[in-house]
């Protein structure tokens, strides 16, 4: 029997604390808005991840979004690094967020480079 794999959705993946490894805050993506020379206000996460990516998109700031969120995803990493130093005792269950944020790092990196090249061709 196959399983059917769901296709990605970067959105969803990001907002899940399970699957993305950390937790976004709503003041991370306010500022990753502003960035991108956004200015969003203080609404649920999934509505300003979803009008982060459509200015993203629209603007084609693509490869900056993907630093951002990349520095922001190491940044979140860094601070687990930390509280395992600080705490070993917690090491098994924090390695499993750091894969999972490395995994996201990955697939979001992926995401935003076929988008990238469908629109070039």
């Amino acid at each position: 029997m196959q399983h059917l794999q769901e296709p990605f959705d970067t959105p969803k993946h990001l907002l899940s604390l399970w699957q993305c490894g950390c937790y976004i805050h709503t003041q991370n993506l306010i500022t990753l808005g502003s960035a991108l020379g956004m200015e969003l206000p203080f609404k649920k996460r999934s509505f300003l991840l979803q009008t982060l990516f459509l200015h993203v998109k629209e603007t084609h700031q693509e490869p900056v979004f993907l630093s951002l969120m990349n520095d922001l995803l190491d940044h979140k990493a860094q601070t687990l690094h930390e509280n395992i130093v600080h705490y070993p005792k917690t090491a098994r269950l924090m390695q499993s967020w750091l894969q999972k944020i490395e995994k996201t790092k990955h697939l979001i990196t992926r995401e935003f480079a076929l988008h990238v090249k469908e629109e070039h061709e």
